[in-house]
């Protein structure tokens, strides 16, 4: 290989790495999304999605890629932006919130008991007194099935998002824009990342056909639920720990609902259960937003002392 070449292939790293430097949060959104979208795209183009190509993907490998999907882009993108700013030192301390589980009790409860008790109420709102007299008789999936899935899956998937999400993203940009409006924009983003699902008509992950309003729904779901995850998230020293454990505890909630009530209807009268539970996300969002006065947790004194920062 002549020196000419090597001196082009290092010039080209050299300027990737500096607009990277100097564009580090467009660069981790192209990565976020790119890393997972390109993943996700044979199962979208198959018969398990869009039908572009004759093809249905087999299980085994459907689970993988979608797996695979949710950190090779949020993960990626957070490691490959701080290493081009912190070098190996900065992915270190990014990688040390893993583990960072010293944040008090209470936060722990909330994740545990807080999530249960929510969708208990909300569904308790459309159905009565028919999921309190469930639980009485179907209590041993809360330990066979929310605890497991709050550990182990879909939990791992989760540990995928929540790195790039609340790790890295909310952590930096709320020391330019504050909390509030960051939540607003990660979260926005976050909505609209889940696009492939919505996609999707066939598999686990399947929530297709898409259909605008409820993409749309979702997403400002997403975003009201971000203020509420930026509070504990912020609460809990910036731990990406707690950020994955608490986005498991509600996907586990919903599975373990699902499983006490199997029957659960989506429409109550003329209100949805996904219209009520949008109108108690944007309640709990605002009572955090009035009591913090906007804050949602965030101490800038402290943001140094959060891994992954300089």
């Amino acid at each position: 290989m002549s020196t000419l070449t090597l001196n082009s292939k290092t010039s080209l790293t050299l300027s990737v790495r500096q607009w990277v430097a100097s564009h580090p949060f467009i660069a981790y959104f192209l990565l976020a999304f790119g890393g997972t979208w390109l993943l996700d795209l044979p199962i979208v183009l198959g018969r398990d999605g869009l039908g572009l190509l004759p093809y249905r993907m087999p299980f085994i490998l459907y689970a993988a890629i979608f797996l695979a999907g949710s950190y090779a882009g949020p993960t990626l993108a957070a490691l490959l932006v701080t290493a081009t700013l912190e070098g190996k030192a900065g992915v270190h301390r990014f990688l040390r919130r893993y583990g960072q589980w010293r944040v008090g009790v209470r936060w722990y409860l909330v994740i545990l008991v807080g999530y249960p008790l929510f969708s208990l109420g909300l569904v308790s709102l459309g159905l009565g007194g028919v999921p309190l007299q469930a639980l009485r008789t179907h209590w041993i999936p809360l330990f066979t099935l929310y605890l497991p899935a709050l550990l182990i899956f879909p939990a791992i998937i989760n540990w995928g998002e929540e790195a790039g999400w609340r790790g890295f993203a909310q952590t930096r940009l709320q020391i330019e824009y504050g909390a509030l409006k960051t939540s607003l924009l990660v979260g926005f983003a976050h909505g609209v990342w889940h696009l492939p699902v919505f996609l999707l008509v066939e598999g686990p992950a399947a929530m297709g056909p898409l259909h605008p309003w409820v993409f749309a729904r979702n997403t400002l779901d997403i975003m009201l639920i971000t203020i509420i995850w930026t509070w504990l998230f912020n609460r809990a020293q910036g731990s990406i720990l707690i950020a994955s454990l608490s986005h498991a505890a509600w996907n586990a909630t919903q599975a373990w609902i699902g499983a006490m009530v199997p029957n659960l209807p989506k429409q109550v009268g003329s209100v949805s259960l996904n219209d009520i539970a949008t109108l108690l996300f944007f309640v709990i969002a605002l009572i955090i937003i009035l009591a913090t006065k906007g804050r949602l947790g965030y101490q800038p004194a402290a943001k140094n002392a959060q891994g992954g920062l300089p």
